[in-house]
């Protein structure tokens, strides 16, 4: 999922408040000056690399606290900006039965996952599909602390291999089903994902989930005919927009959710 990284020159436009106003300084009304201020900017450092099945290029990065997991330098999450990966899970996980079972197919930061325990019961699975075992090593390592360790809940079973794979093999196993594994129906980044968004890959999916279950897919931009799509293969399709950060403008994502008829 992509987020943007901003970029700056060493000499950048401020603006401060000062009262009353610098007679030295131009000022706007109010008593506002702008300034060159000289801002040293912190390094990005390269905390993990890894290298996906099908040849993509995988590096966890930080910067001032913050994390960003890059594909092919094209940066897909951040821990600053989750708020739409919280919301996968909550379209989808709210008002379910005791035992349930639910499937988080990418870990990506661990959000998803950690929406998803804090809204299943108390006797619920989580299975958690991750197929970059590096990924996993992150989840465990410096990501743990902010989604809450959700990888060390009793509720959490972790499967490594490809969510393609563990959606084929499955049958009205599921109540839920969320995905977060690429850019969403138009993929991007692997192309291996593209089956999911497929009229099989659809047909697998709601073979995979119980009757009445329900399935969200996380998507960068709109797609206009998928929920179409979705709805030939027996959902009852609509989409979500949702904004990347809580409380804030800005970049906006979509979630297709479907339930099976």
């Amino acid at each position: 999922m992509p987020v943007d990284i901003p970029t700056f020159d060493l000499n950048v436009l401020s603006s401060e408040r000062t009262d009353p106003p610098s007679p030295s300084l131009p000022t706007r009304e109010g008593g506002r000056v702008f300034s060159l201020r000289l801002i040293h900017m912190k390094p990005w450092i390269t905390v993990g690399e890894a290298l996906s099945p099908d040849g993509t290029r995988l590096e966890l990065v930080e910067h001032d606290g913050e994390y960003i997991i890059r594909a092919d330098d094209l940066p897909l999450m951040s821990t600053r900006m989750h708020f739409s990966e919280v919301e996968l899970a909550r379209v989808v996980c709210n008002k379910l039965k005791s035992g349930a079972k639910v499937m988080i197919g990418g870990l990506g930061l661990g959000y998803t996952l950690r929406s998803a325990l804090d809204l299943i019961p108390k006797d619920a699975k989580a299975v958690q599909v991750e197929l970059v075992p590096e990924v996993i090593e992150w989840n465990k390592g410096p990501l743990a602390p902010f989604a809450d360790y959700p990888l060390n809940d009793k509720r959490s079973e972790l499967v490594q291999d490809d969510v393609s794979k563990v959606i084929r093999n499955a049958h009205n196993e599921y109540d839920s089903i969320m995905l977060d594994v690429d850019n969403g129906p138009s993929a991007l980044v692997g192309e291996r994902n593209s089956w999911l968004y497929t009229d099989h890959g659809l047909q697998a999916i709601r073979r995979a989930l119980k009757n009445g279950g329900r399935v969200a897919i996380w998507s960068a931009d709109d797609e206009p005919r998928f929920t179409s799509r979705m709805r030939r293969n027996g959902f009852r399709a609509e989409k979500i927009q949702v904004q990347a950060h809580k409380s804030k403008g800005g970049i906006r994502h979509v979630i297709f959710t479907g339930r099976k008829t």
